[in-house]
């Protein structure tokens, strides 16, 4: 079940936070907790879980960032388009740890988040995110979506270690 609990809680308190800008490199943070309905038969954070709650961390940046707003003016919406997830370390019932969010940038065609799931400073799940906006005709690339935010277009500022993982994707045109 999706964790609207969770969700909600997030919402709220990013709404009282000081806004950011779209394109910031600050991680947007959240604290969270394994719960219950979180874990597996071994008694840790789900794999599945993970990306559920990966949501929430996206959420809370989008309300950061104020993107309802832009997404409105402009009727568009987010849709993720790929991801890549990499587990290192067992996140164990009621232990605490953070979820940091962060824009990557973008390429010709999509735009890209990086998270992590962080206890007491060790990375314990990493994700790259690929993601776009959409309209009623399909996919919005980025050159329209960055002139839409009076921002000028260079789709060159993406780390090279991202295109890799683009180049790389699974599903060809």
């Amino acid at each position: 079940m999706y964790p609207y609990l969770r969700f909600v809680r997030v919402i709220i308190s990013k709404r009282f936070k000081s806004k950011k800008d779209f394109n910031s490199q600050e991680e947007d943070t959240i604290n969270l907790m394994v719960m219950p309905q979180d874990i597996d038969p071994f008694l840790e954070l789900n794999n599945g879980r993970y990306v559920t709650l990966l949501d929430l961390g996206r959420f809370g940046f989008g309300v950061n960032v104020d993107i309802t707003k832009f997404l409105k003016e402009n009727n568009w919406s987010l849709t993720i388009t790929g991801t890549f997830n990499n587990y290192r370390h067992r996140l164990r019932l009621f232990q605490r740890f953070q979820l940091k969010t962060k824009i990557l940038g973008y390429d010709e065609n999509w735009f890209y988040f990086f998270q992590k799931a962080v206890r007491n400073d060790k990375t314990y799940m990493a994700s790259l995110v690929k993601f776009s906006f959409t309209s009623k005709n399909g996919i919005v690339l980025p050159n329209e979506v960055i002139k839409a935010m009076g921002e000028k277009y260079d789709p060159t500022k993406v780390d090279s270690w991202v295109k890799d993982f683009t180049k790389n994707q699974l599903f060809k045109k």
